[in-house]
């Protein structure tokens, strides 16, 4: 498929989909081909249907849910 990412990046981040494994972890959240944010996760529903970025600085906690499109990449 033309312009799909690959599995994996060069410094070795791969897509994950058990976001429920993924709490404690630094994670980008990707949706298309944009970086939406870097984070922590704080939360993860079992299901691995979303996940919560954790506060930080000026950026308050975030919700993402995976049925909109969004990816995580650890």
């Amino acid at each position: 498929m033309l312009g799909a990412k690959p599995d994996r990046t060069i410094t070795g981040r791969g897509l994950r989909k058990d976001w429920a494994q993924l709490t404690g972890h630094t994670v980008e959240v990707w949706l298309s081909d944009d970086l939406v944010m870097t984070g922590v996760v704080e939360q993860a529903s079992d299901d691995d249907s979303v996940l919560w970025i954790a506060a930080a600085g000026a950026s308050t906690r975030r919700l993402f849910d995976k049925s909109t499109g969004y990816q995580v990449w650890v």
